[in-house]
């Protein structure tokens, strides 16, 4: 068994009242750096943008990182044509006011799931540096939209947890079992993470019921958003969400519970602000031959690492007599 022991929680700096002041930035280094923050800043909030402030504040980090003037976002309705669905910004002017304007498919992976629009300031041009972080912003923007576009489409569908739109206790031990079956078959491993909301009771009592489901929904976005497509996800009901990771034993499998770990405590959650978990990790064969089995020793890092202190990874390896 191992732990990971709990790094410091960063919560910025307090006590602090003078404005700090602004080094020489020659290069634009820093500016850069300040414009991938917003832009970051701006992907958080539109993992909860059904929320009016939220929605606010993704746009105005999307005018602040690209130094335009208006912003737009359109999304695909259930026919797939391109509706309009938010904007920030002046975007009517008068006759024979030209403006450099820029219309941005988003993707995730080959689909498209929106379009971003962005008009600058009177007399400005686009410079590399805007056209390489809207690149950029181009995949963060399409993956944050289409997870949330995803799991709202699948809330309603068989097999499927109505809060989140993650896969149900019952659809995640039936993929297990497959995944278990195909790695004894071709000789490959399993991993299996466990996940547990650190002192959720406490969060819903003070938030309210209705806040807590928020911060639930908000979890499956970051969670969906940190993992490949090829893993799977769901909710096994509660605060406890449970994680299969194809063909990765124990050491990848740990790496993974860690950017989990890392991605929840990064992101700034509406509601509650910080929102930390603890993770029980195993994999196939080392942990465990059957879906059973695997699962039990998962859980079983999952109560070490609680505790252990909470907000930590655990491992459980199981010797096995073949």
């Amino acid at each position: 068994m191992a732990v990971t022991p709990r790094p410091p929680l960063d919560r910025g700096a307090e006590g602090t009242h003078a404005p700090a002041r602004r080094a020489p930035d020659p290069d634009g280094r820093e500016q850069r750096r300040r414009a991938s923050r917003s832009l970051w800043e701006a992907c958080e909030s539109l993992l909860v943008a059904s929320q009016p402030r939220s929605l606010g504040r993704a746009l105005d980090g999307l005018v602040k990182a690209f130094g335009c003037e208006a912003v737009a976002l359109h999304t695909l309705d259930a026919r797939g044509s391109l509706e309009p669905w938010c904007a920030r910004g002046r975007w009517l002017g008068a006759p024979g006011d030209l403006r450099a304007c820029l219309t941005v498919p988003l993707m995730r992976g080959d689909e498209r799931v929106g379009v971003l629009a962005l008009r600058l300031p009177a007399g400005q041009a686009w410079s590399p540096d805007q056209l390489s972080l809207i690149r950029t912003a181009a995949g963060a923007l399409g993956a944050a939209l289409g997870a949330r576009i995803e799991l709202q489409r699948l809330r309603h569908e068989p097999g499927r947890d109505a809060l989140t739109g993650l896969a149900d206790a019952r659809g995640f031990h039936a993929r297990l079992r497959s995944e278990v079956d195909r790695a004894r078959r071709h000789g490959l491993a399993v991993g299996v993470v466990a996940v547990d909301l650190d002192r959720f009771a406490a969060l819903n009592a003070r938030h309210g019921r209705e806040r807590g489901d928020q911060v639930l929904q908000e979890v499956a976005l970051v969670l969906k958003l940190t993992l490949r497509e090829s893993d799977a996800l769901a909710r096994l009901g509660g605060n406890r969400f449970g994680v299969i990771l194809p063909e990765a034993d124990i050491v990848p499998s740990r790496r993974c519970a860690e950017r989990l770990r890392s991605a929840l405590e990064a992101h700034r959650f509406t509601v509650a602000g910080r929102v930390t978990a603890s993770f029980g990790v195993a994999a196939c064969p080392r942990s465990g031959v059957d879906s059973l089995e695997l699962l039990d020793s998962a859980d079983k890092a999952l109560d070490i690492a609680k505790k252990a202190g909470r907000r930590r990874v655990a491992v459980l390896e199981v010797p096995h007599v073949h």
